[in-house]
C-alpha cells in the first residue's frame, strides 16, 4: 500500500491522495477555513463524506448544510463547492474516473 505527500492547496486547505485505481481516485481534505472560495466543475462524477465540522454544498442550483457522516454525491460537469462553517473540517472526496489532473500534481510517495 503507497502512502503520498500532504500538499497545502492554499491557506485554508490541505490535501492528501489515499489511493488510485484505475477506476477511481481517493483523497482526504483538511479543512482550517473555507475553503476554495468558488465553485468548480470537472467531467469526474465526485463524492464528499463528511468525517469532522460543519460544511455548506453548493451542487448546481442547491445549496445545503452537511455534517459529520453525510455525503454529497456531484454529477459530472455539475458546478459544485465544499464550503467550511467551523474552525476545522475534515472530508474525504472520491473521483470516479479518476481526475488525472490532481493524479499528476499530487500522487508523489512519501
Amino acid at each position: 500500500m503507497k502512502t503520498y505527500k500532504k500538499f497545502k492547496l492554499n491557506d485554508d486547505v490541505s490535501l492528501q491522495i489515499i489511493s488510485i485505481s484505475e477506476h477511481m481516485l481517493t483523497a482526504r481534505f483538511w479543512f482550517t477555513g473555507k475553503g476554495f472560495g468558488s465553485t468548480h466543475h470537472h467531467t469526474n462524477e465526485e463524492v464528499n463524506v463528511v468525517i469532522n465540522g460543519e460544511f455548506i454544498a453548493t451542487n448546481g442550483d442547491e445549496q445545503f448544510p452537511v455534517y459529520p457522516g453525510q455525503a454529497v454525491c456531484v454529477a459530472p460537469n455539475v458546478e459544485h463547492d465544499m464550503r467550511c462553517l467551523t474552525p476545522v473540517g475534515e472530508m474525504i472526496s472520491t473521483w470516479t474516473p479518476p481526475r488525472q489532473d490532481l493524479i499528476e500534481k499530487f500522487a508523489q510517495p512519501e
